[in-house]
């Protein structure tokens, strides 16, 4: 008995030993951080500003790899099976909170039990938009508009649960509107099905919607936050238009496998906050329509995502949108 409890005691140190070895000498090679989504979007705009700087802090390149399918499930579901050895990332952002709602039978892992929180480090708006010939002016004309077309009008949607979906399903069952979801693999692939008109509404990321918006290509009935847009300071917030629960922002931030050493965790996260503060990198974010995040622990990114999973649940249920 002795023997056996001396061989798993040296066992047990010298796994530690290895994990504590194996953390101090990471990142030893190339890091690679998967966007479960196709390329061209904030998310992957963002997120290539941010990795230049983590690139020099950790002393390895880090690849950006675009993996989208399934909403997001195929690139998400692909770092949870990864070794968690500190070299595969995941570029997490509202739809990770969101798949767990919707599909509570069939999704393959658990944003909370199969990752780890390490930072988040920014977030950016949406606009509600419409093509520029549309006749109307403002939200409350473009209600009315809607409820005239009974049933005939369509919105551009950037797969099922990110925030353009969702947010415009609880605006449709706040305002009583019927409008059919069109499903585009993405934000940038929608816009042109929304400049020529084939769909009447999108509630699109600042980044694509202002500079639209500025050319009159688009025009903006709302925006997505409780504060103006600096670029587009004469376009009313949702708060100032009467749907002060439509305020919702998208977030950026980096996940691990569960299992990822400690040591490793906060050393990524000590070089996210060390980047998110440079003058430069809020002035790249900025021109992207991004606010850099205030410096934060693991934990306090984790109590986001806990806190996200809770509100877009309660908006699928209360806007009872189809979960399998």
């Amino acid at each position: 008995m002795l023997k056996t409890i001396l061989a798993a005691t040296s066992g047990l140190v010298l796994a530690m030993i290895a994990g504590s070895a194996s953390a101090q000498s990471w990142p030893d090679r190339q890091i690679r951080m998967i966007i479960p989504f196709p390329p061209g979007g904030q998310q992957e705009v963002a997120s290539r500003i941010l990795v230049e700087k983590l690139s020099a802090e950790l002393g390895q390149p880090i690849i950006i790899d675009s993996r989208p399918g399934a909403d997001g499930n195929v690139g998400t579901e692909a770092v949870a099976k990864s070794a968690p050895d500190g070299n595969t990332w995941l570029g997490s952002s509202v739809p990770f909170t969101t798949q767990v709602a919707l599909h509570p039978k069939s999704l393959r892992y658990s944003p909370t039990k199969d990752f780890v929180p390490v930072a988040t480090f920014g977030t950016t708006t949406f606009m509600f938009t419409v093509p520029a010939e549309l006749p109307v002016k403002d939200l409350k004309e473009f209600i009315a508009y809607i409820k005239a077309q009974k049933g005939k009008a369509s919105y551009a949607g950037s797969g099922r649960g990110s925030v353009v979906h969702l947010a415009t399903e609880k605006f449709k069952q706040s305002a009583g509107l019927e409008m059919e979801m069109i499903p585009y693999a993405g934000q940038p692939p929608a816009i042109s099905d929304l400049l020529a008109g084939r769909v009447q509404f999108m509630a699109l990321g600042s980044v694509f919607a202002a500079p639209l918006v500025k050319a009159g290509k688009l025009k903006a009935l709302a925006v997505m936050d409780t504060r103006r847009n600096a670029e587009l300071p004469d376009v009313p917030t949702v708060v100032e238009a009467g749907y002060p629960d439509l305020a919702l922002k998208s977030f950026f931030g980096i996940h691990v496998p569960k299992g990822t050493p400690e040591a490793v965790i906060q050393r990524i996260n000590a070089a996210v906050n060390k980047a998110i503060v440079m003058p430069d990198v809020a002035e790249r974010f900025a021109k992207s329509n991004v606010d850099a995040a205030e410096p934060n622990t693991p934990q306090q990114y984790g109590a986001l995502i806990e806190q996200q999973i809770a509100l877009w649940a309660g908006i699928v249920k209360a806007a009872g949108i189809e979960t399998d």
